[in-house]
């Protein structure tokens, strides 16, 4: 495995997860990006699959306590952002599963077409609203909201 000084984010981070994702779990996910899509195999011209990733290396580089990582790393789990395995290769999707293990592998599942299928959700019908105001405001100036004057 080579280092890369770069680490290509997927776009469906930006693009599909980013509003959903709370402070803890981005952090974590970026260290699971990095540590996985930031190492290429020179033989291969692949990324990494998965990595062992310990606790502590993820309070090291989030800033985050032991508790919001754990937290974190099931929210991920739970949105099926992030896999995580034993060193038998058995997917562990409990927190009890994962405190019995010495050594964590964790893997993010980012590819399109999953996203998508992820992500449809049924469209709820809403009410319709009339607003009966008289007085019309405008964002459009640099001090916030400007009453609009109507010709009369």
């Amino acid at each position: 495995m080579s280092y890369i000084y770069r680490t290509n984010v997927p776009n469906n981070v930006f693009d599909i997860y980013l509003k959903d994702l709370g402070y803890a779990e981005l952090k974590v996910l970026l260290v699971v990006i990095r540590q996985t899509y930031g190492w290429k195999d020179t033989r291969t011209n692949s990324y990494k699959r998965w990595d062992w990733i310990s606790q502590q290396f993820f309070v090291k580089k989030t800033g985050l306590s032991q508790r919001a990582v754990s937290t974190a790393i099931a929210k991920l789990i739970n949105k099926q952002l992030v896999l995580v395995k034993n060193g038998n290769g058995k997917m562990l999707l409990e927190a009890s599963e994962r405190q019995r293990e010495a050594k964590l592998y964790f893997s993010c599942i980012l590819e399109p077409q999953s996203c998508e299928a992820k992500h449809t959700k049924s469209v709820k019908k809403l009410h319709t609203t009339i607003i009966k105001h008289t007085k019309m405001y405008s964002e459009e100036s640099s001090q916030g909201l400007k009453r609009i004057q109507f010709p009369k």
